[in-house]
């Protein structure tokens, strides 16, 4: 699921495919699935900075019902170059998808939390540790 999709699922769902918006979902919602709590707090964290942003441009809407296609389509054109910059640069060729763009969150501390400091410390020692091994 690229940036762009999960922006859409989570303010309008698919009414076509009767999914409502993900925004709606509590944690006990997808205790079912496998990892599924820990994967919507990702959503959640993505779709923070993603509403920060529109909010800096003033493309963002409180009420969550006035979200349509076009709105959606609007506010994501006002963030995508700078969100796309920020969050989005990567190596490979094909679309990113959402988990990506999470982790580079965290590498550039959107989230302000020191937590993320220990994770990215602990995931560049194991990348040294690798690349010793190599050699």
């Amino acid at each position: 699921m690229t940036p762009l999709m999960l922006v859409h699922c989570w303010l309008m769902g698919s009414v076509r495919h009767d999914i409502p918006a993900l925004a709606q979902l509590d944690s006990k919602h997808v205790l079912f699935l496998k990892g599924g709590n820990k994967m919507r707090n990702k959503m959640s964290s993505v779709m923070r900075i993603v509403e920060k942003m529109a909010r800096e441009k003033n493309a963002w809407y409180d009420i969550k019902s006035d979200w349509d296609y076009d709105k959606v389509t609007k506010m994501w054109d006002a963030i995508s170059t700078e969100f796309k910059a920020k969050y989005c640069q990567t190596k490979r060729k094909t679309q990113i998808n959402y988990h990506t763009v999470y982790r580079n969150m965290t590498d550039a501390n959107a989230f302000n939390n020191p937590r993320n400091k220990k994770e990215k410390a602990k995931r560049l020692a194991m990348q040294q540790q690798q690349q010793a091994a190599m050699v």
